[in-house]
This record gives structure tokens, C-alpha cells and sequence, in this order.
């Protein structure tokens, strides 16, 4: 039975197409704040593999998944949205599942084991952190992403002006450009650190699409799964 599991985040549309668990085609495009559009754009392409079933996970809210759901209907295949379950089989919360993010329970989702105790680390527009404990998630935090504490602050000071630049190294600066973005990566990455203290015997895992920039500041040493979500999303219609 071939299915389309469909993961419309902040900033792209991720899918997998699907037959058991053979993986027939992928893909992963920018949305530019127009995720409908760009479905829109897609459905050709998804309905020549004929799926039988969709899953969807989203996080831009019900206005645009009700035009989401809209656009589905024409592929005339049931769909289904994913929801946050704390009572979940393989992953309760202590977490408000009114507060929990669909993405980011999906991320725990596609890797919880209740044999180990687990950090899941999601890269993505938003850095997140997970606890798991067991199968049970305890909570977590949420940071800006690297771009996102560059762009405040460019946007809060006066005398930084806006340049692009790679976030590769946490050394001392040598320039106000370097000291930026050395110094952003250097707070993301320390916030890694202090849960590898603080909690020394869970795994980490990364995941998204800054998951590679981070493992090289631990000298890719650690866990990266960079489609968690999708194995997630899998994992919550197929169990």
C-alpha cells in the first residue's frame, strides 16, 4: 500500500512517498510562506504515484491547514493530520499537550526506545531540546536558531551591519563579523554541552537541517537522523 507522509513545517515542505517500507521518491522544498501554493504546485507530481493513504504533520496553524485540507480533497485519497497523543503507546508526555508542538513530538516519536534514556535535538527554524526518559518525555526547551539570533541582532544594534556567513567555528573572533557568528553557534552549541552535563547518560540525537553544521562542533560524534519527523509521522499511523 503506497502512502504519502507529508511535513509542512515553517519554512519547507518535506514528503515521502511510500510502499511498505521502501522509500519510492522524496523530496524537500522551500515554501516561501506560501505552503498551499506550493502544494498546490505539487499535487501532479504526488497523485502520478497513486497514493492510498496521506499523513500529514503541521505547524502553521488552522487557517492554513483548513486550505491544506482543501487542496487534498482533490487527490481524492483519505488523509489524516497528526495530533499530539500523550498516551501515546511507545511515548507519554508530562508535557500540555495543548502546548506541544506537532513537529517536535513527532521528532520523539521517530526515535524513542524505552530501553534508553534520550535527548532529541531538533535544527530546524526553531533550536529544540527534548528530554526522554523511558519512553515518557519530561520537557524540554526551545531556542532560536542560529539565523534567528543573527538576524535580532543585526535588527537590535546599530553599528552591526547585515552579512551572510557560515557558521563553522566557535573560536574567539578576530572581527565584529567572526565574534557574530562565532559567538551565535557558540551559544547553540553550549547549550548541547550543558545538557551532555547535566544529563550525561541520555543519547543525543539531531535532527533537521542544521543537524550536520552542529555535529561538526562535536566532532560528529553524535546521533543525526536528519528525516526524524517523517519517521515519526510514519511510526504514529502505522503502529
Amino acid at each position: 500500500m503506497k502512502k504519502l507522509w507529508l511535513d509542512l513545517g515553517n519554512t519547507r515542505l518535506k514528503y515521502w512517498i511510500v510502499d511498505g517500507d521502501t522509500i519510492i521518491t522524496h523530496d524537500a522544498k522551500e515554501h516561501l510562506k506560501a505552503p498551499n501554493e506550493l502544494l498546490l504546485g505539487l499535487l501532479g507530481t504526488l497523485a502520478s504515484f497513486q497514493p492510498e493513504f496521506v499523513g500529514i504533520s503541521s505547524v502553521l496553524g488552522d487557517k492554513i491547514n483548513l486550505a491544506l485540507t482543501q487542496t487534498l480533497q482533490t487527490l481524492g485519497v483519505p488523509f489524516e493530520f497528526a495530533r499530539v497523543n500523550a498516551h501515546h503507546e511507545l511515548l507519554s508526555s508530562h508535557y500540555d499537550p495543548n502546548q506541544l508542538g506537532v513537529d517536535r513530538w513527532l521528532q520523539m516519536l521517530g526515535v524513542v526506545n524505552k530501553n534508553q534514556k534520550q535527548c532529541v535535538v531538533g535544527c530546524g527554524t526553531a533550536l529544540t531540546i527534548d528530554l526522554i526518559e523511558h519512553g515518557v518525555h519530561l520537557g524540554g526547551y526551545i531556542l532560536p536558531n542560529v539565523y534567528m539570533q543573527r538576524h535580532a541582532l543585526y535588527a537590535g544594534t546599530q553599528q552591526i551591519s547585515v552579512k551572510a556567513g557560515r557558521f563553522d567555528s566557535t573560536a574567539l573572533g578576530q572581527t565584529t563579523f567572526d565574534a557574530v557568528n562565532h559567538g551565535v553557534l557558540f551559544g547553540v552549541v553550549s547549550a548541547v554541552r550543558a545538557i551532555q552535563a547535566d544529563y550525561p547518560d541520555f543519547v543525543i540525537t539531531l535532527t533537521g537541517g542544521g543537524a550536520n553544521m552542529l555535529n561538526q562542533q562535536f566532532g560528529n560524534e553524535l546521533f543525526v537522523e536528519p528525516e526524524l519527523l517523517l519517521k515519526g509521522l510514519k511510526r504514529y499511523f502505522c503502529c
